[in-house]
Order: C-alpha cells, then structure tokens, then sequence
C-alpha cells in the first residue's frame, strides 16, 4: 500500500505505510549504535529457467542455427525481451536469429509520440532478425 504522504528514510521516499512502520519498529528493537539503511543494497540473482527454441536447424557441415518466430504484444512481452537477452548474455555463443511477424510496436508511447519498435529492440541488443520471412543468407 503506498504511503498517504511522502515518508522518507534517510532522504529515500518509501514505498508503503508498512515499511516506514517496519523501519520505527527496527528503531525501537535493534541495538544501540546499529546502522538502519533503507534499499541500499542491490543484490544479483538467477531463476533457473530453459529457453526451448522455435526451430533448431543443423547444416550438413555440423553449423547449429535456432530460430525464434516472434509475432507481436504478448509473444514479444517485456518478459520474452528479457528471456532473449538472458539466453544471449548467457550463451554469446548461440546467436538465435529471430523472424518477426511484422517490426511490431513495443513497451510505451515516447514523449514524442512515437513508439519503439521490435527492430529497435533487436538492433539494441545484438541480434541477427528479420521481418517476415527467413533469410537465406543466414545458412551461408
């Protein structure tokens, strides 16, 4: 629940009326001369997932291509971006080449007017895509 009024904690804002009551209560409870932060700390974690390809594609000579087909809205989510780029930071070495559907708008309106597009989105992180269709020049 987000606090009534703008309650702060060392200069931070708080996000609720019950983190600033945890935060009197650690002042009545913790031992003297005890250092209470409020979201100081950023801390990295993982969730085990497993990305499953659209296609996997083998050539002849052994070269291993997998192809994702993504269409627009919730088949190319912030959740799906984050998935991709996971699956490329993790795996540099796999290079997914992704076909869209159409070079579909993503996230919110600009203070322009204008919208991000997949393209953009596959420009920015490092991605071979096309829009449509696949590019024979992909398997050269």
């Amino acid at each position: 629940m987000k606090p009534k009024k703008k309650l702060r904690i060392n200069g931070k804002i708080v996000k609720s009326d019950f983190e600033y009551r945890v935060y009197e209560q650690l002042k009545q409870v913790v031992p003297k001369g005890a250092v209470i932060e409020y979201e100081v700390d950023k801390i990295p974690y993982v969730i085990q997932h497993y990305y499953v390809p659209d296609f996997t594609v083998t050539l002849k000579d052994g070269r291993v291509f997998r192809i994702e087909a993504k269409g627009n809205g919730r088949q190319f989510d912030s959740h799906v971006r984050q998935k991709m780029v996971a699956v490329k930071d993790q795996h540099p070495e796999m290079k997914p080449l992704i076909v869209f559907y159409s070079d579909g708008k993503i996230g919110p309106k600009r203070k322009d007017g204008s919208f991000r597009k997949q393209s953009d989105w596959g420009n920015q992180h490092g991605y071979t895509y096309s829009i449509k269709d696949v590019q024979k020049e992909w398997f050269k």
